[in-house]
């Protein structure tokens, strides 16, 4: 931030001067893709926290999320996208990679496993966030204030210098009843335009706490009433089916989760998987930012406005996105795709995210900004087709691969209106690959139309059940059907 102080005299950038600064000009330099990962996650933050510009970005801004990569990951991964309400706001995941396993082992090697204390993690990321925070303290008044030295005990800082930190912390008179400006929690500056230093780090020392209100570090089963955040966490070979007239959270932790399948279908403004393996993941909007970080094996399929993957392995990302995808950390062999669910009320769930499936940005998903572990130029390479092969970070689903996938519904299909059909925004080529495949399935109920032997008939669609029921045990979707069944049945928080 000094070096970059020192090189521009501008409060807010361009894009292209945020990467020309930042990769020639600044100490240390970051790559063209770090550069541009920042810009975005930045961006996002900047638009869907502070109600700004995604055009120009304030430098301070960018100051307070590059100060927040040195909160120690192996302390505070669960909860990237967890904040506090009159503490520290962590609504700015990490962009930078860990530097420790390149190429090599398990991302979730160090994440809690089920039934191994990670339930408690986020109590204990939230002692470790607010410990960071008062410690940094300093630090980010100084970048609040534009300062290229350290500041002094006696010196000044005003109510907007103060209020920049809107996008860390939060306050007001209850948990849940914010403040227009954060300043308004000081009662040293009231009627007074600026106050020492050393008076706010009292108050900062004195009144940080974590919001358990509004971010309760317990899962959806314990939450009462349409909690803020819901935390879906150590479940294993489950499925569960989010009921959209119970949840209206504005964050969604899905975390420590083996061979699950997730249904969510109301949009959360933060998405945060971590630490979870062979799960399939269909969540169709979140309206910021979706985040998925030391994970192995999963499938994820989300309409965003910004998509990260983090330390991930051998995973599928089926999206839909207004930015560039974000590939960071030690993250491999990942299947990139458009976005593929197939939802009746899909349109009126991303219009509720501020989403609309624009034919403009159909391919966006396919041109991720790569600055993984060893492998600095994959954000040009993975563009090309003959480097596709060699690209050991991501690839594309070949388009004759792709597949929908269905979110279960109680109504049935000819009671929908037209209006609701569900529809996808794909790509020319795999738009008619998806089209083929339609066309093959309608002759070839055609043909079956067309036996008029009623026992010929009949053995066809016995040999059809028949392998049908065989590729539910191989595949185990069997168990999906009967949790999805189980789940339509009970009526619980988790039913369809």
């Amino acid at each position: 931030m000094v070096s970059l102080r020192k090189a521009n005299d501008s409060l807010c950038l361009t894009r292209s001067e945020w990467v020309d600064l930042a990769t020639t000009r600044c100490k240390p330099e970051l790559t063209e893709a770090e550069a541009q990962a920042f810009w975005s996650v930045v961006g996002v933050l900047q638009k869907s926290v502070l109600g700004l510009s995604a055009d120009l970005l304030d430098v301070r801004n960018m100051g307070f999320v590059l100060m927040c990569q040195l909160v120690s990951g192996d302390r505070a991964r669960h909860d990237h996208s967890a904040k506090f309400r009159a503490g520290m706001d962590d609504r700015a995941p990490s962009v930078s990679s860990p530097r420790h396993s390149p190429r090599s082992g398990s991302p979730r090697a160090g994440t809690a496993q089920p039934g191994r204390g990670a339930r408690d993690t986020p109590r204990d990321t939230a002692a470790v966030l607010l410990a960071f925070v008062r410690q940094h303290f300093g630090d980010f008044m100084q970048i609040a204030c534009s300062s290229v030295a350290e500041l002094g005990l006696d010196a000044s800082v005003t109510t907007e210098e103060f209020d920049l930190l809107s996008l860390l912390l939060c306050s007001g008179s209850s948990f849940s009843r914010p403040f227009k400006y954060l300043s308004e929690a000081v009662p040293e500056f009231a009627g007074k335009k600026s106050i020492s230093f050393n008076a706010l780090r009292k108050w900062a020392d004195e009144s940080l706490v974590w919001n358990d209100e509004v971010y309760a570090p317990v899962d959806l089963a314990k939450n009462a009433g349409k909690p803020k955040t819901v935390s879906v966490s150590g479940l294993s070979k489950t499925t569960w089916f989010q009921r959209s007239d119970d949840i209206e959270a504005d964050y969604l932790n899905i975390t420590s989760c083996t061979d699950c399948v997730i249904y969510v279908t109301t949009p959360p403004r933060f998405c945060l998987i971590s630490g979870c393996h062979d799960c399939t993941i269909i969540c169709v909007a979140v309206s910021a930012m979706c985040t998925i970080q030391n994970s192995e094996k999963v499938s994820v399929h989300v309409a965003t406005h910004c998509f990260k993957m983090e330390n991930c392995i051998d995973s599928s990302a089926y999206v839909y996105c207004r930015v560039a995808p974000i590939l960071t950390g030690d993250t491999r062999g990942i299947k990139m795709a458009p976005f593929n669910v197939l939802y009746s009320m899909a349109n009126s769930v991303l219009a509720s995210a501020g989403l609309s499936l624009d034919p403009e940005f159909s391919d966006g998903w396919a041109h991720p900004v790569c600055c993984t572990l060893g492998s600095p130029d994959e954000t040009l390479g993975g563009r090309n087709e003959e480097d596709a092969e060699t690209n050991s970070t991501y690839h594309f689903v070949h388009p004759k691969d792709f597949q929908p996938v269905v979110i279960p519904e109680t109504t049935r299909p000819e009671s929908r209106s037209a209006s609701s059909a569900p529809t996808l925004c794909l790509p020319e080529v795999y738009s008619d690959a998806f089209k083929s495949r339609m066309e093959e399935m309608q002759n070839f109920h055609r043909q079956l139309e067309g036996i008029q032997d009623e026992g010929k008939r009949r053995r066809a669609q016995l040999a059809i059940q028949g392998h049908f029921r065989e590729w539910l045990t191989a595949t185990g979707k069997s168990k999906q059907l009967a949790d999805l069944a189980r789940i339509a049945q009970v009526a619980t928080p988790q039913a369809l």
